[in-house]
């Protein structure tokens, strides 16, 4: 255990020198995420929920092309001040984040191979390969944590599916987490699966505080 723990530090230490965050592990993140990613899949299906409702007061062929995203935007970001209150806020660019037990866990619809779908600006890419160094902060507090990234798809279908955690680094996916995983009781769908959303069918929140 002791011997692990000498490994990890050096681990970390010489992440540091690369000028890169610390090392997020799955089993660890999964652990000290427990609590918070329960809430995570229950905040991203009430959102779901109402976005759900609020699109049926618009006809399909009224419905601007952002419409959809900007209402499940800004429903989730209501429903994370809900369960997080202030350890909920956002970022430079008016980037949601939610800062918890260690970590940075931002938020983004994935592609299908399980990618946030950015525009490949230095400051994503920046992300991407968990830099210490962010314009995303201001505040120097923030350098050492892991980012995640919270996301979710669309199938064939066009139905919200796959909510997930995920941990990249050097570019790569290195883990994701899902509700399956969280041995929690809470089914979430996946693709090809039966879904927890549906078809296009997060009010916006003025109480999220923005980071200094």
């Amino acid at each position: 255990m002791e011997q692990t723990q000498l490994l990890g530090e050096d681990n970390n230490s010489s992440r540091r020198m690369q000028g890169k965050r610390l090392l997020a592990e799955y089993d660890n993140c999964k652990l000290e995420l427990s609590k918070e990613l329960v809430l995570l899949f229950k905040t991203f299906e009430s959102a779901l929920g109402k976005t759900s409702e609020e699109l049926l007061k618009f006809k399909v062929q009224f419905r601007s092309r952002t419409l959809e995203a900007s209402i499940m935007q800004s429903y989730f970001a209501e429903y994370l001040q809900n369960n997080f209150a202030n350890k909920a806020f956002y970022g430079k660019y008016k980037r949601l984040v939610l800062r918890t037990n260690g970590y940075l866990i931002l938020f983004k619809k994935l592609n299908g191979k399980g990618y946030p779908m950015n525009i490949k600006t230095i400051n994503v890419q920046s992300i991407l390969n968990q830099n210490q160094a962010l314009d995303l902060f201001a505040n120097s507090d923030y350098n050492d944590e892991p980012i995640l990234y919270f996301g979710y798809q669309k199938n064939r279908f066009n139905e919200y599916v796959n909510p997930q955690l995920i941990y990249i680094d050097e570019n790569e996916i290195k883990f994701s987490i899902s509700a399956e995983d969280m041995d929690s009781g809470l089914y979430v769908g996946k693709v090809d699966d039966k879904p927890i959303g549906v078809s296009p069918k997060l009010k916006n929140s003025n109480k999220l505080k923005k980071a200094n």
